[in-house]
């Protein structure tokens, strides 16, 4: 039982680890390809065009559900409480919401994140032992 706790906070970690190395890709990384006038082609970063305010707003939602992601599976595999529980089911649900939402675009980068998080959320159900009456 204690090693699946110990995996449980594991996979939450390395959840948004690899959520934040994602959008780390996405704002530093060749994204986008450009062409001048002059007929050169090269690459540019999200920072480079130009972060609209809107995407702004979406990396940072999914930035605290990346935090809620590593806390709540860490403080649930230490406490068993179901508040953190509650935290890491909540947190991958938004993880699982931003990876539906930008499979277009930047949602193969979120792919192994939201993963590890589902692997986390699962793990905290734990092995439930039958009361004896």
């Amino acid at each position: 039982m204690r090693n699946l706790r110990r995996f449980e906070a594991a996979c939450g970690l390395v959840a948004a680890l690899f959520g934040f190395l994602g959008i780390a890709y996405a704002l530093f990384g060749p994204t986008y390809s450009v062409q001048s006038s002059s007929g050169q082609s090269g690459t540019a970063n999200l920072l480079q065009v130009g972060v609209p305010p809107g995407a702004i707003v979406a990396l940072c939602i999914l930035s605290l559900g990346l935090i809620g992601e590593a806390a709540g599976a860490v403080l649930h595999s230490r406490t068993r409480d179901n508040r953190w529980r509650i935290v890491l089911w909540i947190s991958t649900a938004v993880m699982v919401a931003f990876l539906v939402l930008t499979l277009p675009s930047i949602g193969l980068l979120l792919l192994p994140g939201t993963l590890f998080a589902f692997v986390a959320s699962a793990l905290s159900l734990g092995v439930r032992r039958a009361a004896l009456g």
